[in-house]
């Protein structure tokens, strides 16, 4: 069994703890999205919020979370003005 997720402080701190990471576990997404997990699984099944599936658990890109926040994604690069 896993141990909870309780990562306290904003999105944007929890967020680099996934740097260098594709995809975030039900768990950690829903720690920085501030969901209860089983609403967040529930999403996903319902098809709202993008997920892929390994094996039996789900799994949510880093890139879309980081969209969520509003931080955008850091490997795509800024325009110019």
């Amino acid at each position: 069994m896993t141990a909870p997720v309780t990562w306290d402080g904003s999105a944007a701190e929890a967020l680099a703890r996934l740097e260098g990471r594709l995809f975030a576990t039900v768990p950690e997404a829903a720690a920085i999205l501030r969901y209860d997990p089983r609403t967040l699984r529930a999403a996903i099944v319902a098809g709202e919020v993008p997920a892929v599936r390994a094996g039996a658990t789900y799994r949510v890109r880093v890139a879309w979370l980081r969209s969520q926040a509003g931080l955008g994604d850091p490997e795509t690069p800024a325009k110019a003005s």
